[in-house]
C-alpha cells in the first residue's frame, strides 16, 4: 500500500503522513527522507528542482523545454516509482497522486484548511510569527500548484485528483488520522475481495 499525501501549507499533512506511517509501521517518505534515498540510489543531481517541489515559472523556459520537460518528467516519476519499489509506505507531496494513479493499493489525500487556522497552526507547530505569515503561506500554496501543474497538467488540490479530500481544520489533526485508516481499511476490503 502506498499512500500519498498532498496538502496545502500549515493543514497538518506532514504530522498526518508521520502518524499514518507509525499506525501502518511503513516508511514515511518527506523531503529529506527522500533526499537520501535519491543520493543513496544516485539520482539525486537529476531530479533536485523536483524533491524540491519548485515550480517552473519562466514561459521562456519551459517553451523552450517544452519537448525536453516531458522526459524529465518522465524521469522523476520513474526516480519516485523506484523509491517506493520496497514496498508500502507514505509520500508527502510531490505529486504522489498522479505517480501513482494507476497502482491498484494507492490511495491518494489531499488536506486543506481554512486559512485562519492554517495561520494558527504555523504559527503554533513552528514557532512562526504573524509577520509575513500569510504571505508565505500563500506562496508556499502558489508553489506547490504550479509545481503540480507543470509536472502532471493537474489542478492541485481538485478532489477529483485524489480518492480522499479532507478539510484538517474542521476535524483536527487525530481525527484525519482516524478516517483516513478507516477509508483505507474499507478500500482494502473492496480492491482486494
Amino acid at each position: 500500500m502506498i499512500i500519498t499525501i498532498g496538502r496545502e501549507y500549515g493543514s497538518g499533512g506532514h504530522e498526518i503522513g508521520k502518524r499514518l506511517a507509525e499506525h501502518y509501521q511503513i516508511p514515511f517518505y518527506d523531503k529529506e527522507a527522500l533526499f537520501k534515498v535519491a543520493r543513496e540510489k544516485g539520482i539525486y543531481d537529476e531530479i533536485l528542482s523536483f524533491y524540491e517541489e519548485k515550480p517552473v515559472n519562466s514561459l521562456l523556459y519551459a517553451i523552450a523545454m517544452d519537448s525536453y520537460s516531458e522526459n524529465i518528467g518522465k524521469m522523476q516519476f520513474d526516480a519516485m516509482k523506484s523509491i517506493t519499489e520496497n514496498g508500502p509506505c507514505v509520500i508527502i507531496g510531490r505529486c504522489g497522486n498522479y505517480i501513482f494513479k494507476d497502482t491498484p493499493d494507492t490511495v491518494s489525500v489531499f488536506l486543506h484548511a481554512e486559512l485562519e487556522k492554517r495561520i494558527k497552526r504555523v504559527k503554533d507547530v513552528y514557532g512562526i510569527d504573524q509577520k509575513g505569515l500569510l504571505n508565505l503561506i500563500e506562496k508556499t500554496d502558489k508553489q506547490r500548484a504550479s509545481f503540480h501543474k507543470f509536472y502532471t497538467d493537474q489542478e492541485w488540490g481538485d478532489a477529483r485528483n485524489y480518492h480522499l479530500a479532507v478539510n484538517s481544520g474542521e476535524i483536527g489533526i487525530d481525527s484525519c488520522v482516524e478516517l483516513i485508516a478507516e477509508f483505507i481499511e474499507k478500500k482494502k476490503r473492496n480492491l482486494w475481495k
